[in-house]
């Protein structure tokens, strides 16, 4: 039975370049996408700030930045561990994972924790930008910060699932483009998606983003419902699930393995 840890020193070694191959390139890993997040704030929330985000109390800028922050921790998670694949299949370098005197759990875990600390810096950033515009607003920082950890481990593992069967750059922006930027638009980032008639409402039962996005607004904003507590229980289950199936599908060489 394969140990799950085992190499300490190689998996923090193998964490570590996952980290500084994203510091390496700032401007592309984390200014870029912390620019979008301030130029949605700008345009959206300078044309709405006025406006009732839905919820009582709220203004839509108060509304608009765990939406941003989430939205920001979600693209960076994922990217990070499909990109770094991605771009090993592509040098065909990728085989050497198999030599790394480590257990598949502790190399899918590397991965997975370097694009979690991608997603929640990316987010914190998002977040701390926002504080010119209207002030520090953070009702449970600790809470808020582990929510951002959560929604990032999950997309970080689900990157290294797509990272493991995708074979090209192409599927992977396809992939990004007209599946996961539309379940962020429609998972209550710039809007309370609830308000919104017929289907358009019901998406939010199937998107996994919606429950993910809402749990971080609520500890923004100090706000929480009774559904709040069913969402943290369907966030949960989509986090264990995702990584038991990042580890699994490593675990068999999917997309590492010479066929």
């Amino acid at each position: 039975m394969e140990k799950f840890f085992y190499n300490r020193v190689g998996f923090v070694t193998l964490l570590s370049r996952e980290i500084q191959r994203f510091m390496k390139v700032p401007v592309q890993t984390i200014l870029a996408p912390l620019i979008s997040n301030i130029l949605y704030l700008g345009i959206f929330g300078g044309m709405l700030k006025t406006q009732q985000a839905g919820i009582d109390g709220v203004n839509y800028l108060q509304f608009l930045v765990p939406g941003l922050a989430s939205m920001g921790a979600i693209f960076a998670a994922f990217q990070n561990p499909s990109f770094s694949l991605i771009s090993q299949k592509f040098q065909n370098t990728i085989q050497d994972i198999n030599s790394y005197p480590m257990s598949n759990m502790e190399k899918s875990l590397a991965f997975i924790l370097g694009g979690t600390f991608r997603g929640v810096l990316v987010g914190v950033l998002t977040y701390a930008s926002t504080i010119v515009f209207i002030g520090f607003h953070l009702e449970h920082p600790f809470l808020f910060l582990g929510a951002l950890g959560a929604t990032s481990f999950l997309f970080a593992s689900l990157g290294l699932i797509a990272g493991l069967v995708l074979d090209n750059f192409e599927k992977m922006n396809f992939l990004l483009t007209i599946i996961i930027t539309p379940l962020a638009y429609l998972g209550g980032v710039f809007f309370e998606i609830a308000r919104l008639p017929g289907l358009l409402s019901a998406i939010r039962f199937i998107n996994p983003i919606y429950p993910l996005v809402t749990i971080t607004r609520a500890f923004y904003l100090d706000i929480f419902s009774g559904s709040i507590y069913w969402l943290m229980g369907i966030g949960a289950v989509m986090i264990i699930a995702s990584f038991l199936v990042a580890v699994l599908v490593f675990k068999n060489g999917i997309g590492i393995k010479i066929r």
